[in-house]
């Protein structure tokens, strides 16, 4: 007799890489005073080309290093960055492994642009956002 023929196992998809939920920095922030430490952050805002994408990327990385508490991503002016605060949040949430706080302009601004970029925060683990 001949073995039953079995179907090859399935191939795992690619693994994604994993959404890092943030920390609160209020919490973080209340622990250091408790505790009498120092601590800081870094603010960035977006860059305007692809290059300094690039360049920001590597700064971010180096910034990392130091070890602050979290890092700033400002909105941009009326919100022609949006989408790019959002994906470097995302960077330096899930790359960088630094807790990202997200600066989100909402006044004069669509309902629409304030709830998908809250969405976008929600699905990549953002969860510090400075509303302004």
């Amino acid at each position: 007799l001949t073995p039953p023929h079995r179907a090859a196992a399935p191939r795992p998809a690619a693994a994604a890489m994993p959404v890092v939920q943030g920390n609160k920095i209020i919490d973080k922030i209340n622990d250091r005073q408790k505790r009498g430490e120092q601590f800081f952050s870094f603010e960035y805002f977006p860059p305007k080309t692809e290059q300094g994408v690039k360049n920001l990327d590597k700064r971010m990385t180096e910034m990392a290093e130091r070890g602050p508490v979290w890092m700033d991503m400002t909105w941009g002016a009326g919100g022609r960055t949006s989408d790019l605060t959002l994906t470097l949040c995302d960077k330096i949430q899930n790359e960088k492994k630094i807790d990202a706080l997200m600066h989100l302009t909402c006044t004069n601004m669509e309902k629409k642009k304030i709830d998908d970029a809250l969405e976008g925060c929600k699905k990549v683990g953002v969860r510090n956002i400075l509303a302004l």
